[in-house]
């Protein structure tokens, strides 16, 4: 490498530094600038929401200055990144303020739709954006487009599905359940769990119109859903369709149903129903879950066990020996293995 290629080379690589550290400081001058700028749009909505809730009669705040007041900080539809900050704003106030303010704030919300933007991203092709939307116009609470919403409820993609499906409770409430003999996809335990919450959070006095009316559908997912709601709102009075449900034939319905039974301290007359299907219980370990209940929530019925001791599930009949035993019936176990080995003598302290 002759002189001037080395002077040529030390040009580039100092024009390279110069260019390096003028994008670092452009870089931390623009995140400088755009975290004031960020911070002046919290501050912002915060003190609307905050003059919103706790209005004062003698200086209302009108709609028209909320709207001015956000369009002065940059929240204008040629903004998106300002509209979408403003979004997670909303969301993150919705899920920290509870009671009579959450309702007015959702109301304000449904006053200040940031531009449509939720609502592009539903009409987009990629599964996530769809996902989003839905997410972002039930948290603002964005009633306007349920109808548009409604038609993803049974989408083939389960995020968009699960996100529609829990707009509906978040829409309409227990008035929601009737669509689930229409649903023709899986619902996952994840989704069950997070639709009772949301209905339980947003609507914590029951409708059981809506819940018999749902009843009738005979989707496996939709037998568990309910049979949760009938938990979570502890509906003494709706038992019986959990009751109907600890022998149906498929194994995860059966297991929500003994899972459900467990909080309720059921009637004789319930305890005898639980008891006569028993029996008809296929798997050994769900019938040991169900003893357990049975043991734990009812006085001792010598005849029911002694039926199960002499039964043929014998991968139980040590547990019913032990609870014999226990509740002080030992001749009964020892007339029973007795018989069973009849060369074997118990010595019984």
């Amino acid at each position: 490498m002759n002189e001037l290629e080395l002077l040529f080379f030390i040009k580039i690589v100092a024009l390279v530094l110069v260019l390096f550290w003028c994008s670092i400081i452009m870089s931390i001058v623009y995140r400088k600038r755009r975290t004031a700028h960020l911070n002046e749009i919290e501050n912002t909505f915060a003190e609307v929401v905050s003059r919103y809730l706790y209005n004062d009669p003698k200086d209302p705040l009108t709609l028209p200055e909320i709207l001015q007041s956000l369009r002065k900080v940059g929240i204008k539809p040629g903004k998106k990144a300002n509209v979408q900050f403003l979004i997670r704003l909303m969301i993150r106030t919705q899920r920290t303020i509870l009671g009579e303010n959450n309702r007015k704030l959702r109301k304000l919300y449904m006053q200040i739709p940031p531009y449509n933007t939720s609502y592009k991203k539903i009409k987009s092709w990629n599964w996530n954006s769809k996902a989003r939307g839905i997410r972002e116009m039930y948290e603002m609470n964005q009633f306007q487009f349920a109808d548009e919403i409604f038609k993803y409820r049974d989408h083939k993609n389960i995020y968009v599905r699960r996100e529609a499906q829990i707009a509906l409770v978040v829409f309409m409430g227990w008035e929601s359940l009737r669509f689930l003999p229409y649903l023709k996809r899986n619902m996952t335990l994840w989704q069950q769990i997070k639709i009772v919450e949301k209905l339980y959070d947003l609507y914590p006095q029951p409708e059981l119109k809506w819940l018999r009316k749902a009843y009738k559908s005979e989707r496996l997912f939709a037998k568990k859903l309910l049979m949760r709601i009938i938990r979570k709102y502890e509906l003494h009075g709706e038992v019986n369709f959990i009751i109907e449900n600890l022998n149906h034939e498929d194994y995860e319905v059966r297991e929500s149903a003994i899972y459900c039974i467990t909080t309720f301290a059921i009637s004789s007359s319930q305890m005898q129903q639980v008891k006569a299907l028993y029996d008809q219980i296929p798997n050994a370990t769900q019938q040991g879950q169900l003893l357990n209940y049975i043991l734990e929530n009812s006085e001792m019925d010598l005849e029911f066990y002694l039926k199960q001791l002499y039964g043929d599930n014998e991968e139980l009949k040590l547990s019913i020996a032990e609870i014999l035993w226990n509740e002080g019936y030992k001749e009964k176990v020892q007339e029973f293995y007795y018989q069973q080995y009849p060369n074997v003598k118990l010595n019984v302290g």
